[in-house]
């Protein structure tokens, strides 16, 4: 029951901010289940809400085409090192992957709040999809984070909001399946973490639904560096206590 109710809270949570800013529903279930229950238990539970959440974004836009054709490569590199590096959960120290988990938020948040932006050319879209790909598929393989350099690459190729938007959402619902698929694989998903999962579905959906309504309401530009300030202050936290605390 205790688990029930700390996922109740980190998915509402999570959905209520993705409705509001359009990202963050992984990295506040991760930071919450992770800091309460431990990564490989948090990335068996953020599975199935991530997936459904995306695929909804992921279907919310008309440039569907036009991301597929520019990103194709470095969503198949993605997966496969994905599928790969994820692997190693099962064998490696957790702090490492915790402790790695804290860094790339802290630098994901600081990236935003400072407001770094990188252009890329056309022509280099393809070549550099290859090392990226490889890069973003380890990372997210190890800590379940998607947002390091997906976001940041395709901002730099140009992506408007709402293109950018579903382009998040493509990314981060394939990357959850092939993450679950390995997980499963790897016997680090059990029937308590699907039905954990499964659960967290319906506060995920209404934290969204809410968030959605509250977006054109507040100001989404503070609520944005609020919600940043906090990622760096836990990412640093998640880091510290991985390596210092325990």
């Amino acid at each position: 029951m205790d688990i029930l109710a700390i996922a109740a809270v980190a998915f509402t949570l999570a959905g209520f901010v993705k409705g509001v800013v359009g990202f963050g529903f992984p990295i506040i279930t991760l930071i919450i289940l992770t800091l309460t229950i431990g990564l490989l238990d948090a990335l068996a539970i953020v599975v199935l809400p991530t997936i459904v959440v995306n695929i909804w974004q992921a279907s919310s836009g008309p440039y569907l085409a036009d991301i597929v054709r520019r990103m194709w490569l470095y969503f198949l590199v993605a997966m496969i090192f994905i599928w790969f590096t994820s692997a190693y959960l099962s064998v490696v120290n957790i702090k490492w992957p915790t402790a790695m988990l804290g860094a790339i938020l802290f630098v994901f948040a600081l990236s935003r709040l400072l407001k770094v932006s990188f252009s890329v050319p056309r022509k280099w879209e393809r070549p550099l999809s290859v090392p990226l790909g490889a890069i973003n598929g380890m990372l997210t393989g190890m800590t379940g984070s998607f947002m390091v350099p997906s976001v940041l690459f395709m901002q730099a190729m140009g992506f408007q909001r709402d293109m950018l938007v579903q382009a998040m959402g493509i990314f981060f619902a394939i990357s959850t399946i092939v993450l679950a698929v390995s997980l499963g694989r790897n016997d680090l998903i059990s029937m308590e973490h699907v039905r954990v999962s499964v659960s967290a579905l319906v506060p995920s959906i209404l934290g969204l639904t809410i968030g959605r309504r509250v977006r054109l309401k507040i100001d989404e530009e503070r609520f944005q560096q609020l919600f940043l300030v906090s990622v760096l202050l836990l990412g640093g936290y998640i880091s510290y206590r991985s390596v210092v605390v325990l």
